[in-house]
């Protein structure tokens, strides 16, 4: 790694209040020993996960090492080291860790591998809005989300494709869509293909156009690169388009046209933003991926950080998400301080839910938020269930309402089973069947606090 390049400063001018500087430090994490000796992952986003999951950021092959092994934070204190419920562990000089702030030359052991993280004794000078906490529906005070906006601005002006990465739930529509605001293109048509259910068979005709099926062959359809002519298409999910696909979207992006019912190619004026919550890079790497079409989607490239890295934004951000949902109960102090000691692994889409609840459930005056925050179904007077997981995920897309149902589980199962246990842990250890570590470790995990689990009921009443 090079230490003695000089410092740059981006500038971005927003014509709002005065702009301020930020400083972003790019980061390295490589593989020093392991399977995977000399891979590394070079950075200046806030978070890098870990494991052998593909879509982490670091892809590690190592059998020993878990799917989501852990994260590194980058905090104005230095690198945080979180594991994510390992099954091997994570180890710092020969003793397991759950969570520790890294010191400069330490090596991190997990499973076989061993990695060394650097930052750059030098920074990027990033100079952002001194007043902005918004762009679009994206809501932000924090450092990251300033940075995030200013990159997006910028963007915005510039005609290029993007490529948004995220977690899922941390608004990259809501970024597309403010991108598409901010352009030049914002009086043109913005269009949404959803990767995730396009199917093969289908997916030619809707993304370029065709002849219908059955009794309508003589007539013709027209394709959303059409449909979205003069503005911009938003290929959401697009790291799950089918491989057999790809160099047919591959061949509009460079051509610029689609083919039309006579034969007669169309020409098609149309801004691409992607989003995906997978490692597309590593998805080329192996094959997944064409790397053609990942290069002529991250032209420019931005990722949305996940709320459990920007808590400070938590107060406004669901301030917005009441407006939003035109509610009128206030958040004490006791809920924010519970809302900002929860991990959300649902994302902002996860608190807007949450708050969806709280506004359906609010007149019964009996349900805490941790109720709403991990336990999806709460019985009232009648004893009639008042939601379930069935009515709460059914007006979702397919893909959502599965994050939404997968997330709820670990929460709302030892939530369920500590409450059962009067908070006691050697109980909750009899009552699962796991050791004490791994319990704790659990619901470390999850974001669930004993402190907050034993005061729950009091909050917000």
């Amino acid at each position: 790694m090079i230490n003695d390049r000089p410092e740059v400063t981006l500038t971005v001018q927003t014509g709002e209040s005065r702009p301020t500087r930020i400083q972003v430090r790019e980061w390295t994490v490589e593989v020093v020993a392991g399977p995977d000796k000399g891979k590394k992952v070079t950075t200046q986003d806030a978070l890098l996960r870990v494991g052998s999951d593909p879509a982490s950021d670091l892809v590690l092959s190592d059998q020993t090492v878990s799917r989501r092994h852990l994260e590194l934070e980058r905090s104005g204190k230095g690198i945080l080291l979180r594991d994510l419920g390992s099954r091997n562990g994570t180890f710092l000089d020969g003793h397991q860790v759950m969570q520790v702030l890294l010191q400069p030359g330490d090596k991190v052991v997990l499973g076989k591998t061993k990695l060394a993280i650097k930052q750059e004794p030098r920074a990027t000078e990033v100079e952002v809005s001194g007043g902005a906490d918004a762009f679009g529906g994206l809501v932000g005070t924090s450092e990251k989300m300033r940075v995030v906006f200013a990159q997006l601005r910028s963007i915005a002006r510039e005609d290029m494709n993007l490529l948004i990465e995220g977690e899922t739930g941390t608004g990259k529509e809501l970024a597309a869509r403010a991108v598409h605001q901010h352009s030049m293109r914002r009086h043109g048509p913005f269009k949404v293909v959803d990767c995730n259910l396009i199917t093969e068979e289908k997916a030619e005709r809707e993304l370029f156009g065709g002849l219908r099926s059955g009794e309508d062959d003589d007539k013709g359809t027209k394709g959303v690169f059409e449909a979205a002519q003069g503005g911009t298409l938003f290929l959401d999910e697009v790291g799950e388009l089918p491989l057999s696909l790809q160099p047919k979207l591959l061949r509009v992006l460079e051509s610029r046209e689609v083919p039309s019912l006579d034969g007669a190619p169309v020409t098609v004026d149309v801004r691409v933003i992607a989003s995906t919550h997978r490692n597309l890079e590593e998805d080329v790497r192996q094959g997944r991926f064409r790397a053609d079409l990942y290069y002529r989607l991250a032209v420019a490239r931005v990722r949305l950080p996940p709320l459990r890295t920007r808590r400070e934004d938590i107060p406004v951000l669901a301030q917005s998400l009441l407006r939003g949902i035109k509610s009128t109960f206030e958040l004490t102090p006791q809920t924010i301080a519970l809302f900002e000691g929860y991990d959300w692994p649902g994302n902002v889409r996860e608190l807007r839910n949450v708050l969806e609840r709280g506004a359906l459930m609010q007149e019964t005056g009996n349900v805490s938020w941790l109720d709403f925050m991990a336990q999806p179904e709460r019985k009232i007077e009648g004893n009639q269930p008042t939601t379930s997981v069935a009515a709460l995920v059914t007006g979702m897309p397919y893909h959502e309402a599965k994050d939404r149902v997968v997330a709820d589980f670990e929460r709302l199962y030892f939530a369920e089973v500590m409450r059962q246990s009067n908070f006691d842990m050697k109980t909750a250890e009899q009552h699962t069947g796991l050791s004490m570590q791994s319990l704790y470790r659990l619901l470390k995990k999850n974001g669930l606090r004993l402190k907050d689990l034993k005061n729950a009921e009091g909050l917000d009443k």
